[in-house]
């Protein structure tokens, strides 16, 4: 998802998963495995899946700060699901006082985004605002153009809830060009462009032309988006291309009306 990003706390996650009763777990029967199964459903996106590991930790005796971390996991994969209202729940748990600041940054952005979902762009913006303050006041995180993509890309979403197609736009954009600056900045080949956060943008960028009958860039849009075909949005895009291309059909039930039959010459 869009500016989501999934803390990575896998040994707390595989140790809370191994270290009690196994009997209980059902599949979950190896270290190995379940390491395997953990890191597979990340990259599967597989939010249900997720959702139920980061459950299991929780209901266990953890570290404070972990399960700080860990929770904002858990409203991450309920976003992914569509529980808004629950992630927001779980957001609204986390104990700030526990997290660094570029935690924070994200856990704000993160909720930004469950409220732009539930209809709350304007707190959305704000939490946003709150976010960069804090990138501001911090040298190390101002100059982290992924977490600013991050929430450059969340802005946009909540822009576009607002109905602010211009706003939306530009934020999105923003997130893209951010993000491609901070794998530059890696000086490393194997680093890329996250194919999730990408389709995601394209895809809003996309509906943000559709919205306003601009059905030639819409079509671009999408098939930027739909070319990470793996992703949740990659596949969204492909749908939305597929109907934006779909020629306009006659109403179900009604059949076309029939050629009049000629009339035959009496010659």
């Amino acid at each position: 998802m869009l500016g989501i990003f999934f803390l990575l706390v896998w040994v707390t996650v595989i140790a809370a998963l191994t270290s009690h009763d196994r009997a209980s777990r059902a599949r979950l029967l190896l270290p190995g495995q379940v390491d395997d199964e953990f890191k597979g459903a990340l990259m599967r996106h597989d939010h249900a899946q997720l959702a139920r590991y980061y459950r299991i930790v929780l209901s266990r005796s953890l570290p404070s700060r972990d399960e700080q971390l860990i929770r904002i996991n858990l409203a991450c994969a309920l976003n992914g699901l569509g529980d808004h209202t629950e992630a927001l729940e779980e957001l609204d748990r986390v104990s700030l006082s526990e997290l660094q600041p570029s935690e924070v940054a994200l856990w704000l952005n993160n909720r930004a985004y469950t409220l732009a979902f539930l209809g709350r762009a304007d707190d959305a913006l704000d939490n946003l605002t709150d976010a960069d303050e804090l990138m501001a006041g911090d040298d190390t995180l101002s100059r982290d153009p992924l977490l600013a993509a991050c929430i450059s890309g969340t802005r946009g979403i909540a822009y576009y809830n607002k109905g602010d197609l211009d706003a939306a736009e530009k934020a999105l954009l923003l997130a893209l060009r951010q993000e491609e600056d901070g794998v530059a900045m890696q000086f490393d080949p194997e680093w890329q462009v996250d194919p999730a956060r990408t389709a995601e943008r394209w895809f809003w960028l996309g509906e943000i032309a559709r919205t306003r009958s601009d059905l030639a860039e819409a079509r671009r849009r999408y098939e930027r988006a739909s070319a990470h075909s793996v992703t949740e949005f990659g596949i969204r895009a492909k749908k939305s291309l597929t109907a934006l291309l779909e020629p306009a059909s006659a109403p179900r039930g009604i059949l076309p009306a029939a050629a009049p039959k000629p009339v035959k010459s009496s010659a």
